[in-house]
């Protein structure tokens, strides 16, 4: 590979990084057409090796081509979400079995960072008196969670694995950025299954894990499917105040929605 194929390369890898890290955080939203012009010149780039990553995005599932409309973050339906989490719920408790044993010093740090992490959010979150986190905790929480969950998949040694749940991973996240309220209550929660993962994991207690990563996951398909409905039932239900200015029926639609979400109830310690 001569100097030119290695930096086309380079700038692919750049621009699918940067995309995806756009998605991921709702910078670029669902449904979202994308413009190549203002993204090239966003990251300083020509539109070729843009062009590829978009490709590759397409490929995954995260974009998709609309005829005479352009290319365009892809919308999930509720279908599309629970299968996206029984992918993980099959797969990930396998992944920290298997890493069960093998995670070294500096992996068992790390995972403590990333706790760490999410239990600060959960203190500014209390500390702040606001009721879900801003857009910066939110790209927060999202690094520190799927740090977490990817290095325990690193960890189990299975790069197929890594990939594919790293794809759902994107996928999931890309649907659920507005799928649910990042309250207290659901920082705490993700925080102490964090913890007794880890916890689990340093003891050798790969059964534990097992257990317990199972029952993270499905909590949180749990919560994501309650926010899903709540949302939908929202946008489906008539509209009564006809004649009135959009301003005031936007804010009357924004005031029907819960400010904080109620918090699902965790599945049973055994």
């Amino acid at each position: 590979m001569n100097s030119d194929q290695i930096r086309n390369t380079s700038l692919r890898h750049r621009a699918y990084d940067h995309l995806q890290a756009k998605i991921f955080s709702g910078e670029i939203s669902p449904g979202q057409v994308l413009s190549e012009t203002i993204l090239a010149a966003e990251m300083g780039i020509s539109r070729t090796p843009l062009r590829e990553a978009i490709r590759t995005l397409e490929q995954e599932g995260v974009l998709e081509q609309v005829p005479r409309f352009g290319t365009v973050v892809r919308k999930l339906n509720r279908k599309d979400l629970v299968e996206l989490f029984q992918l993980r719920i099959a797969l990930e408790p396998f992944a920290v079995t298997e890493a069960s044993g093998h995670l070294v010093p500096e992996d068992l740090e790390l995972l403590r960072r990333y706790c760490d992490e999410i239990d600060a959010l959960v203190q500014e979150l209390k500390k702040a008196g606001r009721p879900a986190l801003d857009g910066p905790q939110m790209s927060r929480l999202l690094s520190a969670d799927l740090g977490f969950h990817l290095l325990i998949l690193r960890a189990a040694g299975n790069e197929r694995l890594l990939k594919i749940v790293r794809d759902s991973r994107v996928l999931a996240g890309i649907f659920g950025t507005p799928r649910q309220e990042h309250t207290v209550g659901v920082l705490a929660e993700t925080a102490q299954f964090h913890r007794d993962i880890l916890a689990a994991l340093e003891a050798g207690q790969g059964g534990d894990a097992q257990r317990l990563m199972a029952d993270h996951i499905k909590l949180s398909l749990q919560q994501s499917l309650e926010h899903f409905d709540r949302l939908d039932r929202l946008a489906t239900r008539p509209d009564t105040d006809s004649g009135l200015p959009a301003s005031l029926r936007q804010q009357m639609r924004s005031m029907a929605q819960p400010v904080v979400a109620k918090s699902a109830v965790r599945p049973k310690r055994r």
